[in-house]
């Protein structure tokens, strides 16, 4: 139990400052994932001559994750850092960790993260909602963005609002930052503008990685409940 949680606090760490990383410079250093697996060896050891778990099945799955990832990664356009943490999970937990007895348990710990991160994703919006709501912000883009002062925009941001056609436009659909665009929303007098954050997946992994932890594998729980 205690080798679990550290595996859990280890990764957490690490899933934390990748995404903070990604969210300030696109970057993640790849020392971190080879810090994790080198950190996950000896914890795996330590596991495995404390509580024995099936080698055969660590392997495949690990076996599993690599070619998903890969796959992923050259067919689907998925991020590398992304991949690359996924991969960094099933080394860390060749089993799925028990840290607390309500969990619900999915067939491979990393596979788990990853479904869980694609479910909680839109949870986003509630966020965005929530946020608008409390200043008085009404608008179709409350879901999705926030409004920034016009000479303010954060990097890493998209425009939500622009101008077209002699109009100012609002979509759902963010569009990259550009200077003109800005130029011609501020030739209208425009103060605040609509924007949303380009958020890495990593940051998603993170919070689906708590998830899988706690609560457990989502479309299993999904499962088990209408079964």
């Amino acid at each position: 139990m205690l080798v679990e949680i550290a595996k859990v606090l280890v990764t957490l760490a690490i899933f934390v400052k990748a995404s903070v990383e990604d969210l300030k410079t696109r970057e993640i250093d790849d020392k971190l994932w080879l810090l994790m697996i080198a950190l996950a060896i000896p914890l795996n050891v330590i596991q495995y001559f404390q509580e024995p778990f099936n080698l055969i099945f660590a392997i495949v799955q690990f076996v599993f994750i690599f070619i998903l990832a890969n796959v992923m990664f050259y067919l689907l356009n998925f991020g590398g850092a992304d991949c690359k943490a996924l991969i960094c999970l099933s080394v860390m937990f060749p089993i799925y960790p028990e840290i607390f007895e309500f969990t619900v348990k999915g067939f491979i710990f990393a596979l788990s993260v990853l479904t869980d991160s694609v479910i909680v994703a839109p949870l986003i919006a509630l966020y965005f909602f929530l946020r608008n709501a409390l200043k008085g912000d009404f608008a179709k883009t409350m879901f999705v963005g926030y409004k920034v002062k016009v000479d303010e925009i954060p990097k890493f941001h998209n425009l939500l609002e622009w101008v077209e056609n002699g109009k100012i436009v609002r979509s759902l659909r963010g569009i990259e930052f550009d200077e003109s665009k800005v130029k011609e929303l501020k030739k209208r007098g425009v103060k605040e503008v609509w924007v949303t954050p380009a958020l890495p997946f990593i940051v998603f992994m993170t919070f689906g990685f708590v998830v899988a932890v706690t609560v457990g594998d989502l479309i299993f729980l999904i499962l088990s409940r209408i079964t």
